[in-house]
């Protein structure tokens, strides 16, 4: 068995409200698409209003750590996921665009108090590695899920489709809260604790996961435009996107079956280094073929390094303060890296866009190397105690 009953409960409730909150950032594009046409915003209002929930998503994530220690995580989550649900159900009626901007603002910055929570939660687990694995796992599949029946929903009642379907989600996470521990943690050492500031070696760890989320999404916001650009069709550029979602999958669940038995620094090497080398591909030849396999490979490296970067913090600091800044710093670098990419881009062009994503993937390597290491002889020692 991967992980105790127990755990599994724990998780399960976690990830059910993990996507509850963060399930706008995973259907962005039939979000703009539905409120364009269906709530009659048009692109480039429509836009706008995920641009401002993102970002109020992103300011409440940075907020958590720093005070996340000293409030309830389970009533945080249930007060939050109260706003979610509340939002969805008055997106339903609102066609004023203002009225529905605020409420989605509320609905971001609600998100952005679970997601560090359930990430923080998740790593108090026996083994983060394989939990991490699972949750990000069962978050691809139903997020794939979702945006399969997205068109009937749409198509059957519009808007009220989509926001229906999230409310859903969002009943779904309020059913599996009873299995969310307690706001005394079962793993917790001696009450909470108060916010402190990291280590350097930490300090040096959470720049990594900045510098990583800013090359995976500096890539991946202009990857369509890049294959464009490259006179790849539109057909092509859609089926290696859609199959990209199966080896993105496949990476999570690596983690889930291997656990500890792989050593950080080679599972970070294998999944960082696997999105550095698809963008490497890329800027050797771009045509329908080696885009295919770059997105492949890029999707696969992203979610396994992402479970590993998850369980690595959590292992580093039992107090969970280390693992709700690295979520912050994640929401950073994916707010940083298409705002690089973009600059670039008007400047330079598509294959300085990947030439900077390569670098920072690079950059990123070397900044989590010493943590990864230094983990590896934390383990040792252990093993000796023992």
């Amino acid at each position: 068995m991967l992980l105790q009953r127990s755990d599994l409960k724990i998780l399960f409730a976690a990830l059910w409200a993990d996507m509850a909150a963060a399930q706008t950032v995973f259907i962005q594009p039939a979000y703009v698409d539905t409120l364009a046409r269906y709530s009659g915003l048009g692109p480039e209002r429509a836009g706008y209003v995920l641009s401002w929930e993102m970002t109020a998503f992103a300011i409440t994530t940075i907020a958590m750590a720093f005070f996340s220690q000293s409030l309830p995580w389970k009533r945080t989550i249930w007060a939050a996921l109260l706003v979610i649900a509340s939002g969805n159900v008055l997106s339903v009626f609102l066609n004023d665009f203002e009225q529905l901007l605020i409420v989605r603002i509320l609905v971001g910055g609600a998100s952005g108090l679970i997601v560090p929570l359930a990430f923080a939660t998740v790593g108090r687990l026996a083994n983060p590695e394989r939990a991490f694995g699972l949750m990000i796992g069962v978050l691809l599949i139903y997020a794939a899920l979702f945006l399969g029946i997205m068109p009937w929903l749409t198509s059957v009642a519009g808007a009220t489709g989509l926001f229906g379907g999230m409310l859903v989600t969002c009943i779904l996470a309020a059913l599996g809260m009873r299995w969310f521990p307690g706001d005394s943690s079962p793993k917790d050492t001696g009450g909470r604790h108060k916010f402190n500031w990291p280590a350097k070696g930490h300090r040096l760890a959470l720049a990594g996961m900045l510098l990583y989320f800013a090359h995976l999404t500096s890539f991946w916001s202009f990857a369509s435009v890049i294959a464009q650009n490259n006179r790849v069709s539109e057909g092509s550029i859609a089926v290696a996107l859609a199959t990209s979602q199966i080896a993105g999958i496949a990476g999570a669940m690596l983690p889930a079956v291997w656990g500890e038995r792989i050593p950080y620094l080679r599972a970070l090497a294998l999944g960082v280094l696997g999105c550095v080398v698809s963008v490497a591909i890329l800027l050797v030849l771009t045509d329908a073929s080696t885009f295919l396999l770059a997105v492949l490979l890029f999707h696969f490296g992203w979610n396994l390094g992402h479970s590993y970067l998850l369980a690595l913090f959590a292992r580093l600091d039992p107090t969970s303060n280390l693992i709700v800044m690295a979520t912050a710093m994640q929401k950073v670098g994916i707010a940083a890296g298409p705002a690089i990419a973009a600059a670039i881009y008007g400047t330079k062009g598509s294959d300085w866009v990947m030439v900077a994503s390569l670098l920072l993937g690079l950059a990123a390597m070397a900044a989590l190397t010493p943590a990864a290491r230094s983990r590896k002889v934390t383990k040792e020692q252990e093993f000796l105690i023992s």
